[in-house]
């Protein structure tokens, strides 16, 4: 990481959450579309697990009627 990244980073950190958040949303908004190339079935398959794993215990977590 360059010395003006972390430069950039740490006044980041020094925002206010609101700006924070604002920041976040413009770097976003010019740095899409993005494309990183498809996916590896390697990629996926950790996804699809870590997806699993979420909607088991999120649905472990949610009370019967």
């Amino acid at each position: 990481m360059t010395r003006e990244t972390k430069t950039l980073l740490d006044a980041f950190d020094a925002l206010p959450a609101e700006e924070q958040q604002a920041l976040a949303h413009e770097i976003l908004r010019r740095s899409l579309p993005f494309d990183s190339g498809p996916l590896g079935d390697d990629e996926i398959a950790a996804a699809s697990s870590r997806l699993i794993e979420f909607l088991d215990t999120d649905d472990a977590s949610t009370k019967s009627r």
